[in-house]
């Protein structure tokens, strides 16, 4: 019997870890998300992101906006995080994303980051 129960675990182990229900999978697929893409795992990683809005602090997260069904908040926020994520990892490979971006989806932090690589960008144009 044990011998058994250390390659089940050791298989539970290394499957990708998702807190996504099936039905949360369903309306992230009907908005166009891929719920086994990188992008929304990164998203779904992230966690709850704490910000500021107008001055006042708010949280999103992947979870909270599938049950509020926020269609155009999903997307650009999995493009947000995905795309921070990756500029983390190497600043001067990743590109700005073309469409869906949104800033209110990074922290203070992140957003100084993006400013900068969108400052560098357009530094690069001229």
């Amino acid at each position: 019997m044990k011998t058994l129960v250390l390659p089940i675990l050791a298989l539970f182990l290394a499957l990708p870890a998702s807190a996504l229900t099936p039905e949360q999978g369903t309306y992230l697929s009907s908005i166009g998300l891929n719920p086994a893409s990188e992008d929304v795992r990164i998203a779904e990683k992230d966690g709850e992101i704490s910000t500021t809005f107008m001055d006042e602090p708010t949280t999103f997260s992947l979870v909270s906006m599938i049950s509020e069904k926020k269609k155009n908040g999903l997307i650009r926020f999995v493009t947000t995080r995905a795309f921070i994520s990756k500029l983390k990892q190497s600043f001067d490979s990743v590109s700005i994303p073309a469409t869906n971006f949104e800033t209110l989806y990074l922290t203070q932090d992140e957003r100084t980051m993006a400013g900068r690589k969108f400052a560098l960008s357009l530094l690069k144009k001229k």
